[in-house]
């Protein structure tokens, strides 16, 4: 059913929302407050807190988006307290190799998204999901993203100098290792799925960039309207702080 996923997506909104209902100044005091960053790594709270704040409403909504394919595959695969600790130490330790590489500020769920992303396409690589309009089987779109992240951290192109690519690795190999211990012998066989998509992407690459393309299209589209949306009803909520 998805209940956790749903819980964790509403928290998400709420603290966006919330957030962005400030005023300029308070929005500012909330990120320096609430960020994580090597000079702020003894601050605990900032460990969770962190997850929880996103900078922009494109960026709330690709997490979320991504939460709400991946996040209910993964639950129906393993128990709540499993699907938990995929989440956070995902997130966590994805904020944590980052603060490794870079002294600025990190904040979102990308890390841990990408980590329940990981355990979901060893788990079920099968399961069909959504890239952009087309339904694919997990596994491809699992590889899609794993193969664009690398290639971004690698050459560290300039236009994602601002992306925190390295978490978002970070988080995948997290959620790949819960997925090993928490059944290996069904990991292992999803290993061997990827394998097979992997090669479906080398010789199919042209058909999956025309996808791609179109569908990056509709889904900026999207994009712009909830952005829209969110940015308005935030604004309903400015009474809060008069």
């Amino acid at each position: 059913m998805g209940r956790i996923t749903w819980t964790l997506i509403g928290l998400n909104l709420l603290v966006f929302l919330l957030v962005f209902s400030m005023p300029q100044s308070g929005q500012e005091a909330a990120f320096q407050a609430l960020s994580f960053s090597q000079g702020t790594v003894l601050e605990i709270w900032r460990w969770i807190t962190s997850l929880f704040l996103h900078a922009s409403a494109s960026h709330i909504f690709f997490n979320m988006l991504g939460l709400y394919f991946f996040g209910r595959i993964l639950e129906d695969e393993v128990n709540p307290q499993w699907f938990l600790g995929v989440y956070f130490v995902s997130g966590l330790l994805g904020n944590f190799v980052f603060m490794l590489t870079s002294a600025a500020p990190v904040v979102g769920a990308s890390g841990a998204m990408f980590g329940i992303m990981g355990a979901a396409m060893l788990l079920n690589p099968l399961r069909k999901v959504y890239l952009y309009v087309l339904p694919l089987p997990l596994g491809i779109v699992a590889v899609t993203f794993v193969i664009f992240e690398s290639l971004v951290v690698y050459f560290q192109p300039q236009e994602f100098s601002q992306v925190a690519n390295i978490a978002h690795i970070a988080g995948i190999l997290v959620g790949s290792v819960f997925a090993l211990f928490y059944d290996t012998r069904k990991a292992l066989k999803g290993m061997l799925v990827l394998v097979i998509c992997v090669l479906l992407l080398i010789f199919l690459g042209p058909m999956f960039s025309l996808i791609a393309t179109i569908g990056g299209f509709i889904l900026g589209v999207i994009e712009q309207v909830v952005g829209f949306f969110l940015y308005n009803l935030a604004g309903l909520l400015s009474f809060l702080w008069v």
